[in-house]
């Protein structure tokens, strides 16, 4: 009995716990919403046996949809790729970018490919540099 109680109590827990973390972010007591990811179309994607690297146009993109693209992208990285480049453009022509994501699939990969630029608690992780000259 006191094996169920302890286990009903820790799974309402957890369950309170993952309904808390949702789509939005305090910062210094503000909540922030984070974008939803934008429709974005995949171009100039060139694969090889470890590396990756792509872009995505989202038409009028903010760096918070760019950010939020990327993101979204990385998801769908293979096991295989130790490190991807996506880059966020705002038509297919553009030369600028809006924001450029580096993913690294752990700590060695990120040492091997990037000299240790990308840094995480967790892995894979993502180094974004996002200028938008344009926006």
């Amino acid at each position: 009995m006191r094996t169920r109680t302890t286990a009903a109590l820790i799974t309402a827990g957890l369950l309170a716990t993952l309904t808390a973390c949702g789509s939005s972010d305090d910062q210094e007591g503000k909540t922030v919403d984070t974008p939803k990811p934008p429709a974005y179309t995949v171009v100039n994607k060139k694969e090889k046996t470890k590396l990756g690297r792509v872009d995505l146009v989202v038409p009028d993109a903010t760096v918070a949809q760019a950010k939020a693209a990327i993101q979204d992208y990385a998801k769908t990285i293979g096991d295989q790729f130790l490190n991807y480049g996506i880059t966020v453009v705002r038509s297919d022509s553009d030369k600028t970018y809006v924001c450029m994501g580096e993913w690294a699939k752990d700590e060695q990969a990120s040492q091997i490919y990037t000299g240790g630029r990308i840094k995480g608690d967790t892995w894979p992780a993502i180094l974004m540099n996002c200028p938008d000259p344009k926006g």
